[in-house]
């Protein structure tokens, strides 16, 4: 599938001088597009060369290579090998400078503030204005240093995510389908969206680690130097709450390993309910797996509980810094020192850096490196699991293509370019168990075969006796146990389950082989492919959807068989592909495709139809995982044993070659979708298409966010609390200012001693006051914010799966399953753990830059100009970056979601794409995604930079003009020196501010997108209700009878498209037996879509009297089984794949078990009906798991079963056993059989004919059959004179029982009630 994808232009960046990357003017052309107007994925450049991700995924590949001969290897090892050369020194150079800054700027500031003191007059104006510009300097170097390192930062962070990501694809493209890999495919999409992004921000505060202690130290010399011993009370005050940072550290890794298990565990639940959606709608279990999750996502909220109320804890220590000073200070004051306003400020601005760097930067890098140390933990521990046996093991480094010795493993031997071509089984042992499993169950056991060149090989046998085993193990996807598997040739494969991927019919024929237009038209038409293409809206254009959603089963099937054709190879593998087609079709791709085109190849053929294998070369019959016999056809059929094994008797044999024969074909070529049909699937597609919003994220979106809440007066209180905690601490901080100020006119000179320390003591308990104040409203409304927001956080989730759980089936019939889990791993990440803290960052940056406003105009009311000035272009700035930054983030979160469904679709087909080795297609298409993303990712961080770095330049001037402003205008020295120090160090305080709080008021709403998108699928129309009114006093024994009544029935999926069924009118009297037959898309699945109500219905239903239309889903789909086409397990237990209400006993689930002849399996498995099912049951032949849902069936009791082509995937066996178990265990039941092999319907009591969504006969077969112009005669008669006259024989014997002898009985028991077979 070489898909092409169109060049971006390259970016900017790669041709922009120093100057233009240094100050982020290469950003102005994507700016200013995204000011007139919303960005779109095609204005994307090309990612940068260094972030390109087959590279970097190659360069760390490399690395990891020379890991794994360690020991015991490491991920951190080996990215600091590879990268550390690069972001250490620079880490360390911006480290020193960043000391340097932080040290000299309070010592410039208290030159500053000591030329206004009173009690100072030995520095000039010339020094103050010195003094003035080593201030402003230190912020503009700050400002001009800081946005392009943590812009370089997010380079090589990037560089990290990709290859880290592009590793886990690598391996998840050779892990073992063998080993019990549950949930690998939610394992690895949860490392690729919750964990690898955690590099990005480690990246970050790397340098953290180490510039907080080296501050402590130099600041610490300095207030010693300052105030003397009073400043070990303060720094003992910041020491003592490190050993708790410490703690915290330690217990925020540890909750955040709690919740990633978590998360990859509900993320891996949401994968397959997803997956198996309708199969959930139909057996009403919604409430069994919204429990299931409920109980994950309780958990997972526990873990993150606990993280961010210590994260909450760790935003109150913005205090200590003030507490720091508040005991300094009282100590300096009780050991008889004055206060000045030179120290105090001083000392304020080294407690507020240490506080920061010590109690909120350090600790937060200790945390960030310590949750990476878990992220790359977990890396290494998926690096490390089980591979493919034919990989060559986790150290095996060599390119598939180009490695002659790909696929040679003990027991197995590839030689692709072998002259003579064969296949050589010989004692084959293997088994689906892993090596170092104690007792290994041999799956199969001792095969020997051979295939020579041009042969052909058929391969029967039972359910379970190992037929898709043998093919797994000549694969090389099976570990063998003993014995030999020779390939002497290039392989190619066709599944059992078809695997398409979500792109054109072409594509996923070609997949890795280069268009050859004459053999793509002959394989088209050796697979009847080509008269399905006149019929697709665009032909070989037509986008199959996600799993092929867009095709039925038999077109599904054949697109499979078409690609493992197509490819030119030696020996070809066919997993059954003809199961899921007309009889008359798989004569047509047997002659044509098998015997014809493939004449000259070595074709191995797994097939449950044994009549079709009359001329094979060479058939091999496998029971018990062995084989019990081989040679030729004519041949064997004279052996006893083998007729045993395909036919107990002659009627039965006969019964088996119906059952493979007595499949229709479809009819004359159905007219194509008229034009405003395709307008309408068009219109219906592009509803549920991943719609990027446009625009600023709407008030209504933050108001639905704290709507959830459900309590408005409680977000009230804390939003007054946010103010009251600034409030106070504003009032100190001038209160502090005024002290300073007092002080400094030496009151102890001219008043009274008793009454100057009766002053002072009433200052320091003011004082004390006020900071205790402060603390508490700090404490409420932090604990306050954070605890709304874990609350908010649960409900939406439930919000979000209660959306997603109820909406109608056509949504999942359109939208993948990569945008949906994108929303329950990436978007409900960002609303648990990002979005909390950006709100609180916005939220108070707004608080406070209003408090630092009005604490600035305290000292002089003429700085209210500057800062109306100030905040005006701040303003102007974020308007000029938030709509590129808002589109980009938006269009970064959607690029996500192909990523996410690339790597679903991987998973279900790792055994296809290995045998046509597209492992190198597949991971370009990874890099491609990859690519796509970091386009987005690249441009939204750089622009979000640009604008943080224009921001703090703003701020510079604002600080520049505060600062000057007390210098220029002062006449006479009229300020006081407490109001400029305050004035400047709150301006300075601003610039920390808009560092932060500018970003995250974008950041904020680039968070909020992550809220619109939940919301958005949180709110998709929903089915109706569950439960039924009380009004329809419906019985708790309903039905009690199961007659059907269909009276002008209509149906259509979604509101756009056309009417699939078409006035249907008929009635099924309670435990009839019906058939229901026609051609492909005739409309008889949407029969079954009428009745359980996962379509729009217009018309009535009524079982026993009762309208569906009237009855709750749940009512209505828990009184209805059903067998479905394709047998969907769970990951989990056998017990809760039959019983997920836990409603039923062991002992009648054993009883359920013994009646589908399943018991003695499941006995024979390590922990019986609590053995673990892997993922999509791949632990379970295809034949078992529809035992299992045979089983199901039985468990639930209903009056009425319906059976949806359950046989077409079973062999004749099974087959039996489900008709059995029809006659015996449903004997009283209402029974509606959908089918296109005839045989199974030919002994019901009647047989209903479907054509273009109406139903054209009803009635006996037999009756049918004598009306020669009729529907079923014609179905009959296309199976040949043989199959068509033993259908007769079995229509007649029905009819003799069934019809006859009922009316024999009603004449004995004088009853007038009887009933004829009709032809509607």
């Amino acid at each position: 599938m070489s898909a092409v994808y169109e060049e971006r232009k390259p970016n900017p960046v790669t041709k922009a001088n120093f100057l233009s990357k240094w100050f982020f003017i290469w950003t102005r052309e994507i700016v200013v597009k995204g000011l007139r107007r919303s960005l779109d994925p095609a204005d994307l450049y090309a990612p940068e060369p260094s972030l390109e991700s087959t590279h970097v995924s190659g360069y760390l590949l490399g690395f990891w290579e020379q890991e794994l001969k360690r020991k015991k290897p490491h991920v951190l090892r080996m990215i600091f090998k590879a990268y550390g050369w690069s972001f250490v020194p620079m880490s360390i150079v911006y480290s020193i400078l960043a000391i340097a800054v932080h040290t000299t700027q309070p010592l410039m500031l208290g030159g500053l503030v000591s030329f206004f003191s009173e009690s100072t007059d030995n520095i000039s104006k010339h020094s103050a204005y010195l003094y003035a510009m080593g201030v402003v300097l230190c912020s503009l170097i700050s400002g001009l240093f800081f946005h392009p390192f943590m812009k370089y930062l997010f380079r090589v962070g990037s560089r990290v995510r990709l290859a880290c990501a592009g590793l886990v694809y690598r391996k998840f493209l050779r892990v073992s389908v063998a080993a019990d890999n549950s949930g690998v495919s939610g394992y690895a999409i949860a490392l690729m969206a919750t964990d690898l992004p955690t590099f990005n921000e480690s990246f970050y505060c790397f340098h953290e680690l180490w510039r907080g202690p080296l501050e402590g130290v130099v600041f610490v010399y300095i207030i010693y130097q300052l105030i003397g011993w009073p400043a070990a009370v303060g720094l003992g005050t910041i020491v003592a709450f490190i050993p708790l940072q410490a703690w915290a550290a330690r217990a925020i890794a540890r909750y955040k390993r709690q919740s990633a298990d978590y998360g990859d565990e509900r993320v891996k639940l949401m994968n397959e309910i997803i997956a198996a959606m309708q199969l959930i709608k139909m057996y009403a279990w919604e409430k069994s797996f919204a429990k299931l999750i409920g109980k994950v996502r309780k958990e997972e909220m526990k873990s993150i509980k606990g993280s961010t109320y210590i994260y909450a804890g760790l935003q109150c220590t913005g205090m200590i810094s003030k507490l720091s000073l508040f005991l300094s200070l009282v100590t300096y004051v009780f050991s008889g020192d004055l206060v000045t306003s030179q120290k105090v400020f001083i000392v304020a601005s080294y407690y507020d850096h240490l506080n920061d760097s010590l109690l909120h930067a350090w600790p937060l890098a200790i945390n960030m490196w310590v949750e990476t140390f878990v992220v790359a933990n977990r890396v290494k521990d998926f690096l490390l699991q089980q591979e493919n046996p034919a990989d060559g093991g986790v150290d095996n480094f060599k390119d598939p293509e180009t490695d002659p010795q790909h696929g040679n493993f003990p027991g197995r031997t590839n030689n692709p370019r072998a002259e003579v071509k064969s296949i050589t089984v010989h004692k084959l042992t293997a088994s689906w168990d892993q090596a170092q499993q104690e007792k290994r169950h041999r799956h199969i056991e001792d095969v020997s075969f051979q295939a020579s060149d041009q042969q052909f090989v058929g391969i029967v046998g039972t359910v379970g006796a190992g037929k898709s085993t043998l093919l797994q193990a000549i694969l090389g996807e099976l570990d063998i146990i003993s014995g030999s598997v020779e390939l002497n040739g290039v392989l190619s494969y066709a599944p059992q389950e078809p695997w398409l991927l979500r792109g054109s019919l072409r594509e996923n024929i070609l997949f890795t082989e280069p268009y050859d237009e004459q053999r793509y038209h002959e394989v088209l038409r050796v697979c009847h492919l080509d008269k399905d293409l006149e019929h697709l809206p665009a032909g070989d254009n037509t986008r199959v959807g996600e799993g092929g959603a867009s095709l039925s089963g038999g077109q599904k099937a054949r697109v499979s068989l078409a690609r493992a054709v197509y490819r030119k190879a030696d020996i070809y593998l066919l997993d059954d592909p003809l199961s899921a087609v007309d009889s008359n079709i798989s004569k047509i791709l047997l002659d044509r495709c098998l015997n014809e085109f493939l004449c000259k190849k070595i074709r191995i053929l797994v097939t449950h139809r044994v009549q079709l294998l009359r001329h094979v070369d060479h058939l091999v019959l496998l029971e018990g995982g062995r084989i019990s016999i081989q040679g030729q056809y004519d041949a064997l059929k004279k052996l006893i044993r083998f007729r045993m094994s395909v036919a107990n008797d002659a009627e039965v044999a006969k019964l088996r070659a119906m059952r493979t024969d007595s499949v229709y074909e479809d009819p004359e070529p159905r007219k194509s979708l008229s034009q405003e049909e395709h307008l309408d699937r068009d219109q219906l597609q592009q509803q549920f298409k991943e719609q990027q919003h446009r625009g600023s994220v709407k008030l209504n979106t933050y108001r639905a966010y704290l709507k959830v809440l459900g309590h408005p007066v409680v977000v009230v209180m804390i939003l007054v609390l946010f103010v009251v905690a600034r409030a106070s601490e504003a009032t100190m901080d001038i209160f502090l200012s005024k002290w300073a100020t007092w002080e400094e006119t030496e009151p102890n000179q001219h008043e009274p001693i008793p009454e100057y320390h009766k002053t002072r003591m009433h200052m320091v308990i003011l004082y004390t006051l006020l900071i205790l104040s402060t603390l508490i409203f700090y404490v409420l409304r932090t604990f306050g914010f954070f605890a709304m927001t874990l609350r908010i956080s649960l409900r939406i989730h439930n919000y979000l799966f209660r959306g997603i759980i109820s909406a109608c089936m056509q949504f999942f019939n359109l939208a993948t399953s990569g945008r949906i889990l994108n929303r329950f791993s990436s978007d409900i990440l960002a609303i648990d753990i990002n979005l909390p803290a950006s709100l609180m960052d916005s939220i108070e940056f707004v608080v406070n830059g209003l408090a630092v406003l009005a604490v600035v105009s305290t000292a002089n009311t003429w700085l209210l100009i500057p800062a109306i000035v100030i905040v005006a272009l701040l303003y102007g700035c974020r308007c000029l970056y938030i709509g590129a930054s808002r589109s980009l983030k938006r269009i970064e979160t959607i690029s996500r979601s192909p990523i996410y469904s690339h790597t679903n679709a991987t998973f279900r087909g790792l055994a296809t794409i290995r045998a046509l080795n597209g492992a190198k297609l597949m991971e370009q298409d990874f890099h491609h995604y990859q690519n796509e993303n970091t386009s987005a990712l690249y441009l939204h961080v750089s622009i979000n930079r640009a604008f943080a770095f224009w921001t703090d330049l703003i701020c510079v001037l604002y600080i520049l003009a505060v600062t000057f402003s007390f210098l220029i205008f002062d006449k006479s020295r009229d300020y006081y020196s407490g109001d400029v120090g305050l004035a400047i160090t709150q301006s300075m305080k601003l610039v920390l501010m808009c560092q932060a709080g500018m970003r995250q008021t974008v950041e904020l709403e680039n968070m909020m997108t992550s809220v619109e998108r939940v919301l958005e699928y949180a709110n998709i129309p929903s089915e109706p209700a569950y439960e039924t009114e009380e009004s329809v006093n419906l019985p708790a024994q309903w039905p009690s009878s199961g007659q059907l009544d269909f009276r002008n029935l209509r149906l259509k999926y979604g509101d756009h498209g056309p009417y699939i069924l078409k006035g249907l009118n008929f009635t099924i009297r309670g435990e009839e037996k019906i058939g229901i037959v026609g051609h492909t898309a005739a409309g008889k699945s949407s029969i079954v879509a009428a009745l359980f109500r996962l379509a729009h219905i217009d018309g009535r239903i009524a079982i026993d009297g009762f309208e569906t239309s009237e009855l709750g889903l749940h009512d209505l789909r828990r009184r209805i089984s059903i067998i479905p086409q394709d047998p969907i397990l769970f990951s989990g237990s056998l017990r809760f794949n039959l019983d997920p209400f836990e409603e039923k006993s062991d002992a009648e689930l054993w009883q359920a078990l013994e009646a589908v002849k399943l018991k003695e399996f499941v006995a024979n498995l390590k922990d019986g009906i609590y053995c673990r099912v892997h993922d999509s049951g791949a632990n379970f032949s295809m034949g078992q798991r529809q035992q299992v849902c045979l089983a199901r069936a039985l468990l639930r009791q209903n009056k009425i079963l319906i059976m949806d082509e359950a046989t077409a995937n079973v062999d004749p066996q099974t087959d039996n056993l489900i008709q059995e178990a029809i006659h015996t265990k449903f004997a009283h039941c209402t029974v509606l059989t959908i089918a296109h092999r005839l045989h199974t319907v030919m002994d019901n009591d009647r047989v209903m004919v479907v054509d273009m969504g109406r139903v054209v006969e009803l009635g006996h077969p037999h009756e049918l059959l004598h009306n020669r112009h009729g529907y079923l005669h014609r179905f009959v008669e296309k199976t040949g004179v043989g199959t068509a006259q033993h259908l007769r024989y079995l229509a007649e014997q029905s009819y003799r029982k069934r019809v006859l002898g009922k009316k024999t009985e009603e004449r004995k028991s004088l009853l007038e009630v009887g009933y004829k077979g009709t032809t509607l």
